[in-house]
């Protein structure tokens, strides 16, 4: 890739969760401007989630890495990861137990491989990793999961070598919270922790998409074009549709702000925003042009 051309990924999230998320992403990227998308292979709409992609060849897929919802894939028990329910713990606990050492390498690296080998199963071959609430953000989880990518030739992953910004758009419209500062903090930190990825490629950018009501396309895409800068830059992304099965997993305005950025990424005057600024649109396939 020229070193002066601005590249944009557009990656939808949680392909998998539900049955909604999985029409919404799938409208984003034949009507929108998505190019790839995170898919939990433990998720409940899994199946969904790849009949889906079979009528999808264009759309990038990469694993979406999930240790704190559900059950995990592991052939063999991963205790270190669950709970005596057999459940993956929530994030705090889980964050605690890997920062005092109380999660086994090998727990990790057999789920995250599980869950690799599930979606390689049913046909996909994975262009990036990531993870259900940034959990690899964790020093001891990167470098699990940098291992697994190594082992699975996976080239791209997320927060590896990069440098973060703020959620540009909250800034513009001085809605900044603490909480994105100390995700922005976190995130540059485990920039910096992750373990060599060996075959992996660095990312320059990501760019979080602030979940906001009633935000314009053109609104949006003047901040997304003035944070972007040479190299390649990953718009992490979250439509999904509101159904029923959506709010029993997040509150009703978290639901409702899916939808809302569905439209955003579906909106008639993406492409040509993003055209006019020079910005490129790619998926993780080698990257390819989108």
């Amino acid at each position: 890739m020229p070193e002066a051309m601005r590249d944009l990924v557009v990656n939808a999230d949680d392909l998998g969760m539900t049955a909604g998320i999985n029409r919404a992403i799938i409208e984003a990227h034949r009507a929108g401007i998505v190019t790839s998308a995170s898919l939990l292979a433990n998720g409940a709409a899994f199946d969904d989630a790849i009949d889906q992609l079979r009528r999808c060849p264009d759309l990038g897929v990469g694993l979406h890495v999930n240790l704190t919802h559900g059950r995990p894939l592991a052939d063999a028990a991963v205790p270190s990861l669950t709970s005596r329910s057999g459940r993956f713990r929530a994030l705090g606990a889980l964050a605690i137990r890997l920062s005092v050492g109380a999660v086994s390498r090998r727990d990790l690296e057999a789920e995250i491989d599980a869950q690799a080998q599930r979606i390689i199963s049913a046909g996909i071959t994975p262009t990036h990793f990531d993870s259900h609430e940034n959990v690899h953000l964790h020093p001891a989880a990167a470098s699990a999961l940098a291992t697994v990518a190594r082992r699975r030739n996976v080239r791209w992953v997320r927060f590896r070598n990069q440098r973060p910004v703020l959620p540009w758009m909250l800034r513009e419209a001085g809605m900044l919270r603490p909480r994105d500062h100390a995700r922005h903090a976190l995130a540059r930190l485990g920039s910096r922790w992750a373990a060599d990825g060996g075959n992996t490629q660095p990312l320059r950018w990501i760019v979080g998409a602030p979940q906001l009501p009633d935000v314009s396309p053109r609104h949006l895409f003047g901040a997304l074009v003035r944070s972007i800068e040479d190299g390649v830059t990953e718009w992490v992304c979250h439509p999904g549709y509101a159904d029923a099965q959506l709010r029993s997993l997040l509150t009703a305005v978290h639901a409702d702000l899916r939808e809302a950025e569905l439209k955003v990424l579906t909106g008639p005057d993406c492409r040509t925003l993003l055209d006019t600024a020079g910005i490129r649109l790619l998926s993780y396939v080698n990257p390819v042009r989108a």
